[in-house]
């Protein structure tokens, strides 16, 4: 098919699976650019988050998307069902790169590249809880496991990948 132009080094990438609609990071312009996945077609203008957006993920809870902005060191939540962004951006850790949703807790675990960490966001609150836990050198890549309610993390600066068991 013909490539869909949406915005300026674009990134990360997540569906909504309630609205059919992808999500795609601008990473220079700092936006989210809307796909329709009907017709292929961009939605409206970009939707502005912060420096650097590079990864999204998608919370089917509430509908809502977060987006990690590398340059801000934040986390940046859209509303899906008007596309704009709410509230400040949440404010996690050096360099945020990867961002993965935990269904069974509402959470959102963000890898925080330069600092070796992963910040937990509380996604009713839209709050960072506890301290960011320590994992490897230069975490880039998060995924979580539904059936053992555990997050792995990709340490590329170490050549490793931790586990962070998601309920203690």
């Amino acid at each position: 098919g013909v490539p869909i132009a949406v915005g300026i080094a674009p990134d990360g990438i997540a569906f909504n699976s309630i609205n059919n609609r992808m999500y795609v990071c601008n990473s220079t312009a700092g936006t989210v650019s809307v796909i329709d996945c009907v017709t292929n077609l961009v939605i409206g203008v970009p939707i502005v988050v912060g420096a650097g957006a590079v990864r999204i993920a998608f919370n089917s809870i509430s509908n809502r998307m977060y987006v990690t902005n590398f340059g801000a060191g934040t986390v940046s939540v859209i509303d899906c069902v008007t596309n704009l962004v709410i509230g400040v951006p949440i404010v996690v850790g050096v360099a945020p790169i990867g961002i993965a949703f935990n269904s069974i807790s509402n959470r959102m675990y963000v890898s925080n590249n330069l600092a070796g960490t992963v910040s937990v966001i509380d996604c009713v609150t839209n709050l960072v809880i506890g301290v960011p836990i320590v994992v490897g050198l230069t975490p880039i890549g998060i995924a979580f496991n539904g059936i053992n309610n555990t997050m792995y993390v990709t340490n590329f600066g170490a050549g490793t990948v931790s586990v962070i068991d998601c309920v203690t």
